[in-house]
């Protein structure tokens, strides 16, 4: 897994590729964490290269989007891969209040 962090419209943009599985999810978590902690709640996470998410990443997105509502913001995952959509549309993230699923980051 690689993970990098930019801005877009002034909105944090954690870029992720490769794969999050349950040995790299708490670097993944540890980077979300950071930007909520500095004031952020309105985060994009760019899965567009990322090529599978198991149950330790979909936790993680679980964990961090009730912080985000709590903070009444938003959690916006980018991605075309229609395997990790079905991933995320069988746990009924997608249907979360504060999340939303986007094929590009514009």
């Amino acid at each position: 897994m690689k993970l990098n962090v930019l801005t877009h419209n002034d909105v944090p943009v954690v870029q992720v590729s490769g794969e999050i599985d349950h040995w790299n999810a708490p670097e993944f978590e540890q980077k979300i964490n950071k930007l909520i902690e500095n004031g952020h709640s309105e985060l994009v996470v760019d899965f567009s290269d990322l090529s599978y998410i198991d149950s330790g990443g979909v936790s993680v997105l679980f964990l961090e989007l009730k912080k985000i509502r709590d903070l009444k913001g938003k959690l916006t995952v980018v991605t075309e891969n229609k395997h990790i959509i079905k991933i995320l549309s069988l746990v009924q993230i997608t249907k979360q209040d504060c999340f939303a699923l986007k094929n590009s980051i514009d």
